[in-house]
């Protein structure tokens, strides 16, 4: 069994000679030691690759077109440490068989045989004079498709090879280790439910570099240890998902801190990985039985498959204390915020923010402790990552002011920050303390419930505010007093509008002025919320604005970012009795606080524009003496929190 899952896992490459017909080539000298003298002839080597299967080389066997593979040669009395007759020449997979190496070599005069030693992928600085080792890392996101290819390391080696028209097999070994993971649904949740869910899943605690040795094929001076996201889509096979691997460092685990967490529906659930010795080649099935309830543990068990070489059953019910918080684990899908519980109480509160000032300008990963009455402290947040800042200044400190919304921030001293931790008396460290707590993460969504019925909205901070991160949508008021749908402006009693063709809810201003349409805790923004964001991003709706956009009169569509996640997209409103401008604007209700009304003005994005626009509330009317009919636009609701 283990011989035939070798020959599938090795990729075969093909070395041909071919005879040159001039006599001009070029000959080289290449001294191999002080007492020989290698001669090359003028019989060039070229370069071939039998493709076997189709699929990428991570998962089988298969090289890509772009590939790149270094390769060295030796006489038979020498080895890389000595002389090397080819020094890490770089090839190139094209396409068919083709492999296009970046300078011609011949093979030597007379019989002189050569030993190949052929690695994927190809690293410019190849292996230092005198040394065999070569630096290998797998990357810590893998989701990403280049990545993932490139973690995959490989080895080739043929020896006495000599001038000859047969073609000389090099034959790729996958060195490194694979985990592949699989969910087990319990009984009450349905397989296509939990595909639908996506869980996102990491592995943590495992080493991503190390040195391995072209010569003897071993591994040394194991490090990195980081967070690694998995590669590949979820699949339903067998009632179970599958298709999430890791590529990883071939190395002992042994239950020190290795383990796997995962997001399912916002909440954090962790496992350790099973103890187990991963070698070269070799693949190890994990499957994890899904369960949500109030515990964050799940079951992992270690089984056997047959793709790369096979490993022993490994079956383990251990369970890990989810005490480390794991960034790398938090998709912020369903929401910008979440929040960190310790006995059912929150305690920090880690957002993805945009922070904008003339001294920092960055999308970024932030904490914030959260005191009494569940009220978080922006005066004593953390900045933990930072996706558009190349310098180590990750892990200082951020601080709001509440008189100018803006920020202050103490410069760290490191780049972006894996994992944290909460000790007993509720504070943040970066490194982890003896006294860690067992903590619950949780997203952190706005959920409002009406009439029996839940509705869950996404919430983003912006600067000191925080936005729900999708338009209202609700058919009834805070006490449950029914909405009417209506299609007429003016004509009609206060109500909603809503599109056949579109999940999108208008309200007319009558409807805000007749009842409580914001979620409990939340309100309606002011003039004075509206010109806080305004004046936070530097009146640029282009970080609030997402999706696809069309120029509401003329001109060029400008260019959107949505780097705030306020997430406004180009929704239109209703307008007589249809829906009006879908594609080109949106506009939202304002209220005025002075007069405990409706704003007479509301709040405007075009496409062709990325400034803040003021309009009417009420519709416009050309005959009238005011220039405007008395009664309201129907417009979407973006509530703030209170």
């Amino acid at each position: 069994m283990r011989k035939n899952i070798f020959v599938r896992g090795v990729l075969t490459a093909s070395l041909f000679c071919c005879i040159s017909l001039g006599d001009t080539a070029c000959v080289n000298k290449i001294e191999e030691d002080a007492e020989t003298e290698t001669k090359e002839s003028n019989i060039p080597i070229s370069f071939s690759i039998k493709m076997e299967k189709t699929t990428t080389k991570v998962t089988n066997t298969a090289f890509e077109k772009g590939d790149k593979m270094g390769l060295f040669a030796t006489t038979a009395s020498n080895s890389i440490k000595g002389k090397r007759y080819i020094d890490n020449l770089l090839l190139e997979y094209t396409e068919g068989t083709t492999l296009v190496p970046k300078r011609a070599v011949f093979y030597p005069e007379g019989d002189v045989p050569l030993n190949f030693t052929s690695y994927h992928p190809y690293q410019a600085d190849g292996v230092a004079t005198g040394a065999s080792v070569i630096p290998v890392s797998v990357y810590a996101d893998q989701s990403d498709a280049q990545n993932r290819s490139l973690s995959d390391f490989l080895v080739a080696k043929t020896s006495g090879v000599t001038s000859n028209d047969k073609a000389v097999p090099l034959k790729y070994q996958h060195k490194l280790s694979k985990l592949a993971v699989t969910l087990t649904p319990d009984e009450k949740t349905p397989i296509d439910k939990l595909k639908k869910d996506n869980p996102r899943i990491i592995a943590t605690g495992l080493k991503t570099s190390a040195d391995y040795d072209l010569e003897n094929g071993t591994f040394s001076n194991l490090g990195g240890t980081k967070d690694i996201i998995a590669s590949g889509e979820w699949s339903i096979k067998d009632n179970k998902l599958t298709g999430k691997e890791f590529i990883i460092i071939p190395q002992t685990i042994n239950g020190e801190g290795q383990s796997f967490v995962m997001e399912w529906n916002g909440r954090i659930y962790s496992c350790a990985i099973p103890d187990m010795a991963m070698s070269s080649s070799t693949q190890c099935p994990i499957d994890i039985s899904t369960m949500q309830n109030n515990s964050n543990t799940l079951n992992c068990f270690a089984g056997e498959i047959s793709d790369w070489n096979s490993i022993d059953t490994v079956r383990t019910d251990n369970m890990e204390d989810c005490n480390a918080i794991h960034i790398s684990a938090l998709s912020f899908s369903l929401s910008n915020v979440y929040r960190i519980y310790h006995e059912g109480i929150p305690v920090a509160e880690v957002c993805r923010e945009y922070l904008k000032s003339g001294s920092l300008t960055s999308r970024a990963v932030t904490v914030y402790p959260i005191g009494e009455k569940e009220k978080t402290d922006l005066r004593n947040g953390t900045i933990l990552q930072l996706a558009d800042y190349n310098s180590p200044i990750c892990g200082g400190g951020i601080s709001w002011n509440t008189d100018d919304y803006g920020f202050t921030f103490t410069e760290g001293n490191t780049t972006n920050i894996d994992k944290f931790y909460i000790d007993d008396a509720h504070q943040l460290q970066l490194t982890k303390p003896a006294n860690a707590i067992k903590v619950n993460i949780a997203c952190h969504t706005l959920l409002d419930i009406r009439k029996g019925a839940t509705t869950e909205y996404p919430i983003t901070k912006i600067g000191t505010q925080y936005w729900m991160g999708k338009e209202l949508s609700t058919t009834a008021y805070r006490d449950g007093t029914a909405l009417t749908k209506q299609t007429n402006l003016g004509k009609d009693k206060a109500g909603y509008y809503k599109p056949d063709k579109y999940d999108i809810y208008f309200y007319n201003g009558e409807a805000i002025k007749a009842g409580e349409l914001a979620p409990e805790g939340w309100k309606i923004p002011s003039d004075t919320d509206w010109q806080q964001l305004k004046s936070y991003i530097g009146n640029d709706a282009s970080l609030l604005k997402a999706g696809e956009w069309q120029a509401m009169v003329s001109g060029e569509v400008v260019p959107i970012n949505n780097n705030t996640r306020f997430n406004a997209f180009p929704v239109g409103m209703w307008f007589n009795s249809e829906h009006n401008s879908p594609h080109k604007m949106t506009a939202f209700w304002s209220w005025d606080d002075t007069n405990n009304t409706l704003s007479e003005n509301t709040i405007y994005f075009l496409g062709e524009s990325n400034e803040f626009v003021y309009s009417k509330a009420l519709v416009a009317d050309n005959k009238s003496p005011t220039g405007y009919k008395d009664y309201y636009k129907a417009l979407s609701i973006r509530c703030i929190k209170e």
